[in-house]
């Protein structure tokens, strides 16, 4: 094992899990993404015209089971619009394996090695795709499924510049910044 350059802390709450989840939809995922928030906005308009024709046309005399019933797949649709990165770092939460909730990270000249409770990992740095930076942390993207967020706060402050340079370095990648 080499000398670690930078060593990095992480713990994946529900905070953390809601990043990963924001930036692999501004980025990786950010052509499908595009296209799924348009489609529900679209429903979403057809919805509401759906009720503005159907209280127009019965004015108030439409049941409440049925003005429920109508407002039902209206509020789904916002509520999935407005909390999709929550409601993805929910499910992300439900699949994370025993052990690995908090993970230490040791990057080195040539690798970078990701322990945690469960099991030791060793990364190489030409297989990270994209590297985020987001106000709290840095995002590496490995996959359009597997992201590992690295917090800021787990670095000295003179190390983010030198941290960031690194990263950019080993993988010859520019650093994309995500709000």
């Amino acid at each position: 094992m080499g000398i670690a350059v930078f060593q990095i802390h992480s713990v994946y709450d529900h905070r953390t899990l809601r990043t990963m989840s924001r930036v692999l939809r501004k980025t990786m995922r950010r052509n499908l993404s595009l296209f799924v928030r348009i489609a529900a906005w679209i429903w979403v308009l057809v919805l509401v015209l759906l009720l503005a024709v159907s209280f127009s046309l019965s004015g108030f005399e439409m049941g409440v089971k049925h003005q429920a019933l109508a407002f039902v797949p209206l509020t789904l649709m916002l509520l999935l619009l407005f909390l999709e990165d929550d409601l993805n770092a929910w499910i992300a939460a439900s699949n994370i394996l025993p052990g690995t909730r908090e993970a230490d990270t040791a990057f080195e000249a040539e690798r970078y090695v990701v322990t945690t409770q469960s099991t030791q990992t060793v990364m190489q740095y030409d297989k990270i795709q994209a590297l985020c930076e987001t106000e709290d942390s840095f995002v590496l993207l490995l996959s359009k499924r597997h992201v590992q967020l690295f917090p800021k706060a787990g670095l000295p402050s003179g190390d983010i510049d030198r941290f960031r340079d690194f990263l950019s370095e080993k993988t010859g990648l520019p650093v994309q910044h995500v709000k």
